[in-house]
Formats: C-alpha cells, sequence, structure tokens
C-alpha cells in the first residue's frame, strides 16, 4: 500500500514546490496585493538598493517645479576637489556634486589629460597662457568658494546627470544672486557648458543671450581673465 502511494506523494510535493515557486515570483514582480505579501525585502533580509536619483517626492526643506526640484539651505562641503564651476553640496543630510548649468571656469591646476582643455580656454579669453589659464582657474574655485561658504544658498535642478557620472547640472543662487552670472561679470568663466530653461526665468535661448551681455561687459571692462589679454 504504501508503495503504491508514493508517486502519488512525489507528484504533490512537485506540485507543492510549482506553485509556491510562483507565488514567490508574483511578490518579486509586485503582482500580489500589499496584504498578499508576506513581508516587504527589508524585513525579510534582502538588500534594499538606494535610487539612482532623488525621490519623486520633495524632500525637506524643497518644492517641486514640474520636473525641477527647488532645494533651500543648502550648505557647501568642503572637498579639494571643488572648483569655480563644480562642487559638493549639502540638503537634508545628503550629498551631492553639482556642475553648474552654461558656465565653465578655467581648470585650477594641470594634470596629465587636461592640457588641451586649459589650451582651449586659454584661447577662448584672447590668448591666455597656461599659468594664467590656471591662475583664473583658482581665482574662479576661491571666488565660488567664498560664496558658497559664506551663506546658505539655493539650488535648482532635474538631476540631469554630466555625462555618465555622479555630478548633477544645476543653477545656484546665492545672496549676491546667481552664481552663473556673478563669475561671467569677474571673467572667471566662459560660456562653454550645456545651458538649461530654469523654471519661471527665461528660456535658454534667452538665458544664454542675457549671460553674453554680461560677457560683453565684462570683456569691456577687462574683467578677470580678459584683463589679461
Amino acid at each position: 500500500m504504501a508503495s503504491r502511494s508514493a508517486p502519488a506523494n512525489w507528484r504533490f510535493t512537485l506540485l507543492a514546490l510549482a506553485i509556491a515557486g510562483l507565488i514567490g515570483f508574483a511578490q518579486w514582480k509586485g503582482w500580489l496585493p500589499e496584504d498578499a505579501r508576506k513581508s516587504s525585502p527589508r524585513e525579510s533580509g534582502a538588500v534594499v538598493r538606494p535610487p539612482t536619483r532623488p525621490d519623486a517626492d520633495a524632500s525637506p526643506g524643497s518644492r517641486k517645479i514640474g520636473a525641477w526640484e527647488e532645494l533651500q539651505g543648502c550648505t557647501l562641503v568642503e572637498d579639494r576637489g571643488n572648483d569655480g564651476d563644480s562642487f559638493i553640496v549639502r540638503h537634508d543630510g545628503t550629498d551631492r556634486t553639482l556642475r553648474l548649468y552654461f558656465a565653465d571656469c578655467p581648470e585650477k591646476y594641470r594634470h596629465q589629460f587636461n592640457k588641451d582643455r586649459i589650451a582651449d580656454q586659454g584661447r577662448y579669453f584672447g590668448g591666455l597662457t597656461e599659468i594664467e589659464t590656471i591662475g583664473i582657474g583658482e581665482d574662479a574655485r576661491d571666488f565660488s568658494l567664498d560664496l558658497l561658504r559664506s551663506a546658505p544658498f539655493i539650488v535648482v535642478t532635474r538631476w540631469e546627470r554630466v555625462f555618465d557620472s555622479e555630478r548633477f547640472y544645476a543653477f545656484v543662487t546665492v545672496k549676491q544672486g546667481e552664481l552663473i552670472e556673478l563669475l561671467v561679470s569677474k571673467g572667471l568663466a566662459r560660456l562653454h557648458t550645456k545651458g538649461g530653461d530654469r523654471p519661471g526665468g527665461p528660456s535658454l535661448a534667452s538665458a544664454h543671450q542675457r549671460l553674453a551681455g554680461i560677457e560683453r561687459a565684462a570683456k569691456a571692462g577687462n574683467a578677470g581673465a580678459w584683463g589679461k589679454r
């Protein structure tokens, strides 16, 4: 009698395993209602990976503006990699590396990969030497970081990555005004990198036109790099 029931028990075991596998797959895919799931990934001990970009909901001290997010009360994170147009900021306990829209400040030092970039930056400002160009890069770094240290500032971003890196394009407003405009007005940045149409502000074309006017004034006044031609 026991030998005749063995095949039935074997088939029952396979069926039970198949049903359990299907239920597990449905839970993993999220097809089951919430109350049908035995436990969350965190409760079950599974690894929960952080998102590659901020959550869809605005964090404390921020507000959503369409695809953009405005972050209030940001502060500078001191880091040797910070420069005039790229730096680490902290908001609500999270650190992120930002890259300014529109403005490209000269390199602050020479390494094996940026010789051509420094030369191109020097040509933009009327033919500066490599040493002069790097000097402007150092001035731009000091100018931006001093402003960012002086008081909390506002960041507006849509979390657009700079190529395939951990940096995000952003607009930054300090108490003295828009950081992009301040850098250009001081002759410390060229209009070279990607632009953006800030929400509630001018279109991309209008913003670039405004910055070009600021640049012409800086050039006429021999500000910053323009005074070294």
